[in-house]
């Protein structure tokens, strides 16, 4: 059940959720017509956060990318002030291959910031592509029209989607692209772009009206700065190396962890000979493998780095001898794993025929633990010094083993 929750809780799966209620509001009519309005001057109001969120952190990739959708919002909101009078085949031919097109462009370059040679080299694409959006806007044509309605699919396709084929191959690589590299990033700024790209596509290629144009943009902007909060909040609250909460995580905990709870803190043993023997990357290697063990505790244990070689587990509204069960269960699953070291000069990539085999070394990993459960009248800032108490109680009774307040 938690394993679900965690996967419908997912970034991507929220947007996903986000766009096809969306796409369901907008072709049952769920949506009264005077809540666009409303729904206009929100788009605009939550397109400028996000255009101010991409500055402050920095974000030039965001940056860019929210510009058109911001643009054309600006345009169909002002036609006469851009045009004299502003040609809706035109904006529906003109306006989704700009947006694929630029997203395709900027997200390939790499993100070194705003206030960077990268970031003025992507602002400069972006602004040229929307100048000469602009351009083809004022001066669409019936030849232009005509070329860009080209048939390259059977019939039977074009009864699928609202616009041309052309479009709609330069949309399908752009999200192909944006999909495949994102996936090679694990910040949330690097997966929204396709989202926010998925989420005005299903605008162009299936409803093709202000209303809903207007809707996908809200959408998009909605979903740059979730992520860029959620960046944030991983940066604040995540420790970098092992991906599990850090102390100022815990101390967030401790505001709302109730009256009935067990803290537990972990370290590793003899961690510095790690360090000293192998070096700090094999020393960052074993932090992560315990972390990585310590986040799978069972009974609802929440694994935090308190730091160095130090963790903290929180149980809350469990029976004490069940949390400590866990914890003994996990402390015997490490010491029987160890750690495997390889041999440094082992080669890249495995050869085809091995005629000894790699060397590996198993070097002997385990950690103490000291527990302590809640008491009336005690504050878990309290509580976790007696658990740490318990700890090096642990470490003098020979290490490895588990100790209770």
């Amino acid at each position: 059940m938690q394993r679900l929750k965690e996967v419908v809780y997912t970034f991507n799966a929220l947007c996903l959720g986000a766009i096809f209620f969306s796409f369901i509001a907008l072709h049952f009519e769920l949506i009264p017509a005077y809540m666009y309005y409303f729904l206009w001057q929100s788009t605009f109001v939550f397109l400028g956060l996000a255009v101010a969120l991409s500055v402050y952190f920095n974000k030039s990739k965001l940056f860019t990318l929210l510009l058109f959708p911001l643009f054309f919002n600006l345009i169909l909101a002002f036609p006469n002030t851009f045009f004299t009078k502003l040609s809706g085949t035109a904006f529906w031919h003109i306006v989704p291959l700009s947006c694929a097109i630029g997203y395709l462009l900027l997200y390939a370059l790499q993100e070194r910031g705003l206030f960077s040679a990268f970031g003025a080299l992507r602002s400069t694409i972006a602004v040229a592509i929307l100048g000469a959006s602009y351009a083809a806007l004022l001066h669409f044509s019936p030849a232009l029209q005509t070329a860009l309605n080209t048939t390259l699919f059977p019939s039977f396709l074009h009864q699928l989607t609202q616009t041309n084929d052309f479009t709609l191959i330069i949309v399908v690589i752009a999200l192909t692209f944006i999909f495949l590299v994102s996936l090679l990033f694990s910040a949330y700024s690097q997966k929204a772009p396709f989202w926010m790209l998925a989420s005005l596509c299903v605008s162009f290629l299936f409803r093709q009206e202000a209303h809903g144009f207007i809707l996908y943009s809200l959408l998009a902007s909605l979903i740059a700065i979730s992520a860029l909060v959620r960046d944030a909040y991983t940066m604040a609250y995540v420790d970098t190396l092992t991906g599990i909460p850090g102390r100022r995580a815990l101390e967030e905990r401790f505001l709302h962890i109730g009256s009935h709870y067990l803290l537990a803190m972990v370290d590793i043993d003899f961690f510095k000979k790690f360090n000293d023997t192998f070096g700090h990357d094999i020393g960052d290697e074993v932090l992560k493998m315990v972390a990585k063990e310590l986040s799978h505790v069972k009974n609802g244990g929440k694994a935090y780095r308190y730091g160095g070689e130090e963790f903290t587990i929180v149980f809350s509204g469990k029976k004490k001898e069940d949390c400590l069960m866990a914890l003994e269960e996990v402390r015997e699953r490490i010491f029987r794993r160890g750690f495997v070291i390889r041999d440094q000069n082992r080669p890249e990539q495995a050869p085809k025929k091995t005629s000894t085999p790699t060397k590996t070394k198993k070097e002997r990993l385990s950690v103490s633990i000291g527990a302590a459960p809640s008491i009336k009248g005690k504050t878990p800032h309290e509580v976790i010094k007696l658990a740490d108490d318990a700890l090096y109680k642990a470490k003098e009774s020979g290490r490895n083993c588990l100790i209770c307040a």
